[in-house]
């Protein structure tokens, strides 16, 4: 499963040109994806929900998002991601924007906690090319300490919305599982110990992969986990090993190694810029940021929704603003594009692009007919 090979993706036939676009001139003339949050409400109250201060604000018109539709096509974006502080699909225009996309030869992603996929399931079996469900439990129990709601038997719900999904889907359909720890008044919660069945249900349930990851805090730093944590992760871990085949994978998310194999939370950078904000942005309702890390913060605030993309992404304006963005200073916390970005400084220095062919030495096979990178 190649979700996470950012380096075999960017090298694409798809994708090159705006690669070749970047080693030769340091900008490129349009993002390559654009993740894209239509609306900050959200039907669940999770407690570590890191977009707390980002919920229930607003969303974008239906009629906006078809302008920025169009915009993203005039500067050539290959893939729009709909994802969001919020619930995507609580927008009332998800039904026809996700068929909109493909109208403008833009692929589609879909993050979702999966509660209201049967509003347009449809138009996500059809069109979507990869949809990914945040579930993070493998009961009601669990599902109903991490991922509250008001809506009952929630967890049952969703579960059988990814499954009416897995058997019409076009597209691939993933679990995410994001493993979470709090201290309680009765002791300390986790539910690192559902991982292993929830994977087991996610390939029943005909999921094509099953993802866990760690969580972070409010300025996305990731989190320690507790002795106890740790030791039942690395048990469920090891009784995942068996559950791959060619129909399924599980897949642990960079952070999750990061973590385990570090004293340190935290991952310096020494480079001043982010090449990966040329190649993929976040659009919100209250603005461009450089990506979701920098999500809702005014100090990162690239420029407006309002604003006409196409024109104002090769703005002097925008270059400004992405100027601004220091990684050695500001992303001081684990970032899943950091070895991307390190091969990217590196072609632009040598102003040579021969390098990023693949080889013995990069680690990574090629990816076809996936651009998002």
């Amino acid at each position: 499963m190649s979700v996470l090979n950012f380096i075999g993706k960017i090298l694409q036939p798809a994708v090159r040109p705006r690669l070749e676009e970047y080693i030769n001139h340091g900008s490129c003339s349009g993002p390559v994806v654009v993740e894209l949050d239509p609306t900050t409400s959200c039907n669940f109250q999770c407690p570590e929900c890191i977009n707390k201060p980002l919920i229930n604000k607003g969303e974008i018109s239906t009629a906006r998002i078809r302008g920025l539709i169009a915009e993203f096509a005039r500067c050539g974006v290959k893939g729009v991601i709909f994802i969001g502080g919020g619930e995507p699909l609580n927008h009332p225009g998800m039904s026809k924007l996700i068929p909109l996309c493909k109208d403008y030869n833009i692929s589609v992603g879909l993050t979702t906690n999966g509660l209201l996929i049967n509003r347009c399931k449809d138009e996500i079996s059809e069109h979507v090319s990869w949809t990914r469900i945040s579930v993070d439990a493998a009961s009601q129990e669990t599902f109903s300490i991490f991922r509250p709601s008001n809506v009952s038997n929630s967890f049952l719900k969703v579960i059988k919305n990814i499954n009416e999904l897995t058997e019409a889907s076009k597209g691939i359909v993933g679990y995410s599982f994001l493993v979470i720890e709090r201290e309680d008044i009765g002791g300390l919660l986790t539910n690192a110990h559902d991982l292993f069945r929830a994977a087991c249900l996610a390939r029943e349930i005909g999921c094509d992969y099953f993802e866990y990851k760690l969580m972070v805090d409010g300025n996305h730093s990731l989190v320690p986990l507790s002795p106890y944590t740790r030791s039942v992760l690395k048990e469920q871990i090891d009784m995942m090993d068996g559950l791959n085949s060619k129909s399924f994978s599980v897949i642990s998310n960079w952070s999750a190694q990061y973590l385990l194999d570090n004293p340190s939370q935290s991952q310096p950078k020494d480079y001043t810029f982010c090449p990966a904000m040329e190649f993929r942005t976040l659009v919100t309702p209250s603005g461009i940021y450089p990506c979701p890390y920098k999500r809702g913060s005014d100090n990162f605030r690239l420029g407006s929704a309002d604003e006409e993309f196409d024109k104002y992404w090769k703005s002097t304006d925008m270059g400004v603003a992405k100027a601004k963005v220091n990684p050695s200073r500001d992303c001081k916390f684990y970032c899943i594009r950091h070895e991307l970005n390190l091969l990217l400084l590196s072609m632009l220095k040598k102003q040579d692009i021969a390098e990023l062919e693949l080889s013995e030495n990069t680690g990574n096979e090629r990816v076809t007919d996936d651009v998002f990178i």
